[in-house]
């Protein structure tokens, strides 16, 4: 056991208390702050503002919202940190024996990660051998020979690819005899995943195969009776300021009439009733009434496009489990519009919110990567407004993160109980509200003057910047390192 001074130190109960929750064949699979999180929470990284570089941890409260907001530039590590918490958030969960459902919501793939993959595989074969490689790695020779067959249809891994473990981390030296893992006191691991893609622009096998080990990919839909009326003006573009406008809020949205099919027939059968001898089909078929029309092609539209389904069993929202991490997939790998992710989104958490947690009691954590996507539209705001207003008594969270505030409500910040700011804010505008919110006061160091002396100062300030707990509290971090890619 350390010494009671040594910045590492834990109580004389602690692995005791741990081995209760866990076996200790799973202790021995974690590093130091993946066990110690267990016991105070999930590990953010070093201090610095004491120079102590003493672990810090989030102080999780069960039975509360612990919503978290990132700021900070493009490059400095918003996404890592993010990925980050998701791992720890995991840990802390299965280590105390306790569930969560975690949802990850993905902006965008990172075509760089595979160059990384290729820098490792020649560090591993120039310093042990290709032997070496072959009996340790094999997964990793693997999937570069794939990529080498099949780009460009491989090659575009994602923002939170929980399949791969962390390899850069253990390449990238912080001094003569430490790398990111062993500074931070954790290991490089994979963590199980489901991928849930929309409208999907290629194979989910490539999607399951650039994302590493242990990671389902499934289709997401949409079923027809979770759409709502704003939903249907949002994917199909209607005019509001029509007849067959004012025919879907009385039999798609009063009556609930959500089958593309049975709707048609109850508008006919009831708005235009057939002439003795003729069918309701008869009228569908034959009629040049502009209304009928419109509808028809309305409903011949939601049925021909793959992102809905009549099966509730088909939905995405049935594909959310509690035992992975589940990830809602926004980049380039799914065919949608800004509105309809705001509209994917909104569906998600009225889900969780009205369905899910009457049937589950436990805790649910949303991580929504470059958020200003989805607080662009009426709909995304809702949600997170949603998630806000009921997270506390729902034991619901919402970990965001985004580049810059301007243009977006205030309610982004008002809302989060901690706010991280990761390397430098984006502008003078966001610092100000940050120091309103904060009482703190956010230096963005002076401009640099050659690129030189902007590549220095990004890579001296990546991964490191300001946390706020329950903005009362704020310190200098190092934030940890992923312990996937």
């Amino acid at each position: 056991m350390e010494s009671i001074h040594s910045n590492w130190w834990v109580p004389d109960d602690f692995l005791a208390r741990l081995r209760k929750r866990v076996s200790p064949e799973k202790l021995a699979q974690y590093g130091m702050n993946d066990i110690r999180q267990a016991y105070y929470g999930p590990y953010l990284g070093l201090r610095l503002d004491d120079g102590s570089r003493a672990p810090q941890f989030l102080p999780y409260k069960a039975g509360f919202a612990n919503h978290i907001l990132f700021l900070g530039r493009s490059g400095y590590g918003k996404t890592s940190i993010m990925r980050a918490l998701a791992e720890g958030l995991y840990d802390y969960f299965y280590l105390n024996g306790r569930k969560a459902l975690i949802i990850v919501i993905e902006a965008k793939y990172d075509k760089p990660k595979v160059q990384k993959l290729k820098e490792f595989r020649n560090y591993i074969v120039d310093h042990f051998g290709y032997d070496y490689l072959q009996e340790n790695y094999p997964w990793l020779e693997s999937y570069l020979q794939d990529y080498y067959r099949k780009r460009p249809l491989l090659g575009k891994i994602g923002d939170f690819a929980f399949g791969w473990p962390n390899v850069e981390g253990m390449m990238t030296k912080v001094d003569a005899n430490h790398n990111q893992f062993q500074r931070h006191r954790l290991k490089p691991a994979i963590y199980p995943s489901t991928r849930i893609v929309f409208r999907p622009t290629r194979d989910l096998s490539l999607i399951a195969r650039d994302n590493g080990m242990n990671v389902q990919v499934v289709e997401g839909k949409l079923s027809y009776d979770r759409l709502e009326v704003k939903d249907l003006i949002k994917f199909m573009y209607v005019n509001t300021q029509t007849n067959y406008m004012r025919l879907l809020d009385i039999y798609w949205g009063q009556k609930r009439i959500r089958d593309p099919d049975r709707f048609l027939k109850e508008v006919i059968r009831n708005e235009y009733p057939p002439r003795p001898g003729e069918t309701v089909e008869d009228v569908l078929k034959n009629s040049r009434d502009r209304t009928i029309a419109n509808l028809r092609t309305l409903m011949t539209k939601l049925k021909s496009d793959r992102l809905f389904t009549s099966d509730p069993k088909e939905e995405f929202v049935r594909k959310l489990t509690p035992d992975r991490i589940n990830v809602i997939d926004f980049s380039a790998n799914s065919h949608l519009s800004e509105e309809e992710e705001a509209v994917i989104f909104h569906n998600l958490v009225s889900y969780v919110t009205d369905e899910f947690l009457l049937k589950w009691d436990i805790p649910v954590v949303i991580i929504a990567d470059e958020i200003q996507n989805l607080a662009r539209h009426a709909l995304g705001l809702a949600a997170i407004n949603k998630i806000y207003r009921e997270g506390r008594s729902l034991e619901i969270s919402l970990i965001s993160g985004t580049q810059y505030l301007s243009g977006l409500s205030k309610d982004l910040v008002r809302g989060a109980t901690h706010i991280g700011i990761v390397g430098r804010l984006a502008s003078e505008k966001d610092a100000e509200l940050l120091e309103e919110i904060l009482d703190e006061r956010f230096d963005n160091g002076r401009k640099p003057r050659s690129l030189e002396e902007l590549f220095r100062i990004r890579k001296a300030r990546r991964g490191k910047g300001k946390f706020s707990i329950d903005c009362e509290y704020t310190f200098s971090i190092e934030y940890r390192v992923p312990k996937t890619l």
